[in-house]
């Protein structure tokens, strides 16, 4: 089961909170990278280093945007299907993450400020348990808008505690990471779904409806 559910996790180019600068990315490898940007600004744009651990029995609870669903069985195409649930170890390393090398290369001053947003303790190895659920998501930094016609995408990924760090380890936390409150983003979106899906209700947003209800005959 966790070699399957590696191959998942690890299968996909980026898993999304917002396609626009907020994301995590697992390689087969055992390295990824973490994004943090809002418009221009890169909090964190950082490698990473993962790997499966023995399960400890945490059990992940709603605490995502999509908080009042729950997850039901298979037969159930109504609420998202549970795949699996991994415990990860992730360490967050200083080193600029792969994507960002060309641009480095030419923007060597500022690249020399990126990642210096969070305190040592940002660093530490951090245990987590990750559920994996196949149905039909919206990025999580859409839940609520009004705007029917979204990307879906088609697994999601549900963290008990956030892959981006606790507001105590960083530095000035004050301003855009007040206001973007990055470590309580524990809900990540990946393999974009046909056209089609856009049809229907998404999973997690309880509050959305679905474009065919929207059709008047």
């Amino acid at each position: 089961m966790n070699e399957a559910l590696c191959s998942i996790l690890s299968g996909e180019e980026d898993w999304h909170f917002d396609s626009e600068g907020r994301s995590i990315k697992f390689n087969k490898n055992g390295t990824g990278e973490l994004e943090c940007r809002c418009n221009l600004n890169f909090w964190i744009l950082a490698e990473l280093e993962w790997k499966s651990i023995q399960p400890r029995n945490r059990e992940i609870g709603r605490t995502s945007a999509s908080s009042t669903h729950t997850t039901a069985t298979k037969n159930d195409s109504r609420q998202p299907e549970i795949l699996g649930q991994l415990d990860l170890e992730i360490t967050l390393t200083r080193r600029l993450a792969g994507r960002a090398q060309r641009w480095a290369e030419t923007h060597a001053s500022t690249a020399e400020q990126m990642n210096q947003n969070l305190m040592d303790d940002a660093y530490r190895t951090k245990s987590y348990a990750v559920r994996i659920e196949r149905g039909n998501f919206i990025q999580p930094c859409y839940v609520g808008s009004s705007n029917l016609d979204r990307q879906r995408y088609s697994l999601r990924l549900l963290f008990d505690k956030s892959p981006y760090p606790p507001r105590s380890e960083w530095k000035d936390p004050q301003g855009a990471p007040d206001e973007g409150r990055f470590w309580d983003h524990v809900e990540f979106v990946g393999r974009a779904a046909p056209d089609s899906a856009r049809r229907q209700k998404p999973m997690n947003d309880p509050s959305a409806s679905s474009l065919s209800d929207c059709i008047v005959l």
